[in-house]
């Protein structure tokens, strides 16, 4: 198989079992107890990309099934609330009150408190939330813990340019990996409905082949726009954490948690 960021040979990096989540690593205990199989992560040699290529298959209405359902808030709690008002607060920090849209924006939590602080804001989620597309651009586009769950990302990054302003940024957030893995990383968690992982180099390479300029502002936030100018005045943006630093590993297989070194 080949690379789908830069044409690059893949191999498999790591098995892990398709019901582990994220919240598993918090929790120190597996919120889904049922095992459901492996699933493998194929890893670009070249760039570093990674993704569980099987769930790139699915279809819409597989990950609505498996993924997206009554279930899901479970595997990430902060997901409901307290992701949304985090991020509201730093973005309301860092930007005058302007246009925005929250592409994946679940319940549409971010956008309401957004709006209550002056900006003009709306919310995407074709699985969670207003699944109606925006049939407008905005000056600002996010697309918080959303670049991780898509399986083709060459569409998805065409998607949040083509709804950006010519002058317009981009701000998103998503773990970068290692360059190799060489062992389980928590963020690779297939029941959260993460498929697509970045390393600064996969990212940088899929970014200027649509013609856009980017910063990472940390390994988890990061801002792209046309012009590369319009990057600027984000490096002097505060900092935020997305996500926490969990407290537990697994052992020697999916159901032996202990506590991280």
């Amino acid at each position: 198989m080949t690379c789908q960021i830069c044409g690059g040979v893949t191999h498999v990096a790591l098995v892990k079992e398709r019901n582990v989540s994220c919240g598993d690593y918090f929790e120190g205990r597996r919120i889904y107890s049922a095992d459901r199989g492996d699933m493998e992560l194929i890893e670009c040699s070249a760039c570093g990309f990674a993704s569980f290529e099987e769930m790139s298959l699915w279809s819409p209405d597989v990950f609505q099934r498996e993924i997206y359902n009554q279930d899901y808030d479970l595997c990430d709690p902060p997901f409901l609330d307290e992701r949304p008002r985090k991020l509201a607060k730093w973005l309301g920090a860092s930007l005058a009150p302007t246009d925005l849209i929250d592409f994946g924006g679940g319940n549409g939590k971010m956008a309401g408190l957004l709006a209550e602080q002056g900006f003009e804001s709306v919310s995407f989620d074709p699985f969670y939330g207003d699944p109606v597309a925006p049939a407008h651009t905005a000056s600002i586009v996010t697309a918080f813990e959303v670049v991780e769950h898509v399986p083709v990302q060459q569409d998805l990054f065409a998607t949040l340019r083509d709804l950006a302003h010519a002058d317009g940024l981009i701000v998103f957030s998503t773990l970068l990996k290692p360059q190799r893995l060489t062992g389980d990383w928590w963020y690779v968690s297939p029941r959260n409905g993460h498929v697509s992982f970045h390393t600064r180099q996969s990212l940088s390479h899929l970014l200027g082949a649509l013609g856009l300029s980017h910063i990472c502002l940390s390994d988890e936030i990061h801002v792209a726009a046309r012009d590369a100018a319009r990057l600027e005045p984000a490096r002097g943006w505060p900092q935020v954490a997305v996500n926490g630093v969990p407290g537990f590993v697994f052992g020697s297989n999916w159901h032996h948690l202990t506590p991280a070194p």
